[in-house]
């Protein structure tokens, strides 16, 4: 028995491999046999092919995911729950008797499983060998597969234990699931009569290709193994079923070597009937894909196809399905128009939402799909989402969001979608004038906004950022403007203060464009900031000492020699003055200059020569303001003073002084005889 549950955990592991499908995480197997242990014990080779069997099984759908429960002998072990609480609900539930009794009360239970699918698919291996011993399990077996499925079945002989090869009926159509498993060998067994030709899976051992039955409902006898697909169980309602009464196969002894035959084989061929879209059991399927795994945002590479694809390997249609599919975020629905080969139903996807549902509808023979136009949209979610979570992945459950009414395939429908967010990268350059040493600027740091329109005509908010120079005149960012395509401006903010002496050139601030290509294209701008020498202005203050009260004309000579930054000339004239300036414009800032002026003099006036000794010059580091050089050229007199003579007065005016004082005269002696 515990041999059978791992040939059913293997037949579920095969299922998965052959519908490409994730295999031990999505079938789940309970394996429900005889006692091993306490009250009603089986036998050691019962034990023993148990124990094989459930090896067959985890070794493809995991040990996690085969649960063990070797207590049918006792009484009202098992219930509802057994087969639908954690960690169930379950693919396949396997039951398997061999020498000891299954207890009454839960033939009943697995009579009701079978009857409402508590499980997809109820397989047994009910041993033939010795129903007194176990008070005829083969037979209760029957009986309970006719009240839960609607059949006829009978009871038929058991042949003599030999070590059997039993033909697969290549006539059924549900063979393809068991090719690999031909032909199924056993021992001790027991034949099962009254199963329609269609249901006969595995004939009595001898049976020529010839006198195979032909397809159809023609009652078979001897049966070895059939297999009831869930459309035929309970009106529809009921559980994909196979049944032998052996369980031989998975034993080995002197006598026979059943599970050296067997094994490897059965776990594949049984998952393929019970789980695949196209096995034997007639499970329908959804699967799911996308036209295309990478979008790109800013153009029109941000939609992509969703097909939802609903199979249906039988010949009849699979009416009243419930179908949902919740798109993960960013995605939403598109526009454009929406395809839908399935039957009836209420279709539902609305541009915008992230919803898509069908209710009520029916999967015709040979399945159907729905296409729905999906879309990755530009927007600030959109490109948040394909910056922190750039691959999202589209399930849907069945069970949950996918329900037929004759059960399913439990693997999720999966389909990923990639965006892939271009990225900008700004180099910036700080270019020094050919005669200067570069300043160290290593750490400076530029402000940048970078603008960008999708070729779609979607405007983005701008990024801001900023670049450190990480060499004395370059650095570098790089940006995620996600679009790839369409443009993006590049443009510097406010810069920082130039370095002494120097000035930005570029005004206003330089900018650049790039023309957005999706990865792995690489895109990117160089922003350029030129330093030019700042200019200022020396001022030349020129005045004259010693000379005349009416000043001196004349032109007097200056160079400022200012070494690598040049020479610079200039002459400061006067007119009757004795003071006068004049400036030296565009001299560059910071310059080491000597001004010094030139030993040709203008005509000294008359009476003076002009010193012999010229001012000296002045040396100075032109700053941005008060560059003054000033010099005194001083005069000196040639001739001694003359006195200036005194104005003779002609006769008039001695006669008019002489009255004057003779007048006086008179006063003064008026006034001494008074006294």
């Amino acid at each position: 028995m515990r041999n059978l549950l791992v040939f059913f955990r293997l037949l579920m592991a095969a299922f998965l491999l052959c519908a490409g499908a994730q295999q031990a995480m999505a079938q789940k197997v309970l394996m429900l046999t005889t006692n091993i242990a306490g009250t009603n014990v089986e036998r050691s080779d019962a034990i023993a092919a148990y124990e094989n069997m459930q090896a067959e099984f985890e070794a493809v759908v995991g040990a996690a995911n085969l649960t063990r429960m070797s207590v049918l002998g006792n009484a009202n072990a098992i219930s509802q729950t057994t087969f639908t609480a954690a960690p169930g609900p379950y693919d396949i539930v396997i039951v398997a008797g061999t020498y000891s009794p299954i207890d009454d009360s839960n033939w009943a239970v697995i009579q009701n499983a079978v009857a409402n699918r508590w499980a997809n698919t109820v397989v047994f291996f009910m041993d033939g060998c010795c129903e007194a011993l176990n008070t005829g399990n083969a037979a209760k077996m029957v009986a309970r597969l006719n009240a839960g499925t609607g059949s006829t079945f009978a009871l038929g002989i058991s042949p003599p234990e030999n070590n059997t090869q039993f033909p697969l009926n290549t006539n059924s159509p549900f063979s393809p699931s068991f090719t690999g498993l031909n032909p199924f060998t056993g021992a001790a067994i027991t034949y099962i009569n009254n199963v329609p030709a269609n249901n006969a899976l595995y004939l009595a051992a001898g049976t020529p290709p010839a006198s195979f039955p032909p397809a159809g409902a023609t009652p078979t006898s001897n049966v070895y193994g059939l297999l009831i697909p869930t459309v035929q169980s309970n009106a529809g309602q009921g559980a994909c079923v196979f049944a032998v009464v052996d369980v031989s196969p998975f034993i080995d002894v002197a006598q026979y070597q059943s599970w050296t035959a067997n094994r490897g084989k059965v776990g594949p061929a049984f998952l393929s009937a019970a789980t695949s879209e196209t096995g034997a059991c007639g499970l329908p399927k959804v699967s799911k894909s996308f036209d295309k795994t990478d979008v790109y945002l800013g153009g029109s590479d941000n939609s992509t196809l969703l097909t939802i694809s609903l199979s249906n390997g039988t010949p009849n249609p699979i009416p009243n399905v419930n179908l949902s599919d919740n798109l993960p975020a960013p995605l939403v629905v598109a526009a454009g128009a929406v395809g839908n080969t399935c039957l009836a139903g209420n279709l539902s996807a609305a541009v915008g939402s992230n919803a898509i549902s069908n209710s009520g509808f029916t999967i015709p023979s040979g399945g159907c799909t729905i296409t729905v136009p999906v879309q990755w949209p530009n927007t600030d979610a959109g490109r948040q989402a394909c910056i922190n979570t750039p691959s999202v992945t589209n399930t849907i459950t069945p069970g949950t969001d996918f329900v037929s009414p004759t059960g399913q395939v439990n693997i999720p429908a999966t389909a990923s979608l990639a965006c892939h967010a271009a990225q900008l990268s700004i180099a910036k350059q700080v270019v020094w004038p050919a005669n200067v040493t570069p300043v160290d600027l290593t750490g400076t740091s530029f402000p940048v906004s970078v603008a960008c329109t999708g070729s779609d005509g979607i405007a983005l908010p701008a990024i801001n950022t900023s670049i450190t120079l990480t060499t004395p005149t370059t650095g570098s960012v790089s940006v995620t403007p996600v679009i790839s395509s369409g443009s993006c401006v590049a443009t510097e903010g406010t810069r920082p203060a130039p370095p002494a002496n120097h000035i930005w050139v570029e005004d206003p601030a330089p900018s650049a464009t790039a023309t957005m290509a999706a990865p792995p294209a690489a895109n990117s701008v160089q922003l350029v900031n030129t330093l030019a020498r700042a200019n200022t202005d020396i001022t030349i203050s020129k005045s004259v000492a010693g000379g005349p009260a009416a000043g001196v004309t004349g032109s007097f000579s200056f160079t400022a020699n200012c070494g690598a930054d040049g020479s610079f000339t200039t002459a400061v004239t006067l007119s009757g003055s004795n003071a006068g300036a004049i400036a030296i414009t565009n001299v560059p800032q910071g310059a080491s200059c000597t001004v010094s002026e030139a030993p040709a003099m203008p005509a000294a006036p008359a009476g003076y020569a002009w010193s012999s000794s010229l001012p000296a010059p002045v040396s100075l580091v032109t700053a941005a303001t008060g560059n003054t050089a000033s010099f005194v050229n001083t005069l000196v007199r040639t001739a001694p003073v003359v006195p200036a003579a005194v104005p003779a007065l002609d006769t008039f005016k001695l006669l008019l002084m002489m009255a004057a004082m003779a007048l006086l005269g008179m006063l003064a002696v008026r006034r001494a005889q008074r006294r």
